[in-house]
């Protein structure tokens, strides 16, 4: 009976999240004409989706609580990332599109409390 705790244990902690799709690519002409970027931002709004998208791969490829640790990190080093980039109505902006993109590809369950991420920046929710 002990061995059979362990293994269902053992083999629950290893369990990958079954998302079909974890590309967090997006159009970059389409977003810098959404949130209205000037060349500067252009860069680091890049490199900042660039961040993201790596950070999936990442995420992608571990299991059990360490994908979701991936997942997290991705997010909201993303909106670290963005948020010393872009003023704060783009970063509003920006936000609602990421929120759109996470819960169409399921991933929003696995996500830390956006809401709390908002309250620990000081950023005021949309």
């Amino acid at each position: 009976v002990i061995t059979v705790l362990c293994l269902s244990t053992v083999c629950f902690s290893q369990e990958k999240l079954e998302i079909a799709d974890w590309n967090m690519e997006m159009n970059l002409p389409e977003l810098a004409r959404y949130l209205k970027l000037n060349p500067i931002q252009y860069d680091h709004v890049t490199d900042a989706i660039e961040f993201l998208s790596d950070k999936m791969r990442s995420a992608k490829y571990s299991m059990g609580k360490r994908q979701i640790k991936y997942l997290n990190e991705a997010v909201y080093g993303n909106l670290k990332l963005m948020k010393s980039t872009l003023s704060q109505d783009q970063y509003k902006r920006y936000l609602r599109i990421l929120n759109c993109q996470l819960r169409n590809k399921g991933l929003n369950p696995y996500i830390k409390s956006t809401s709390d991420f908002l309250a620990q920046n000081k950023i005021i929710k949309y």
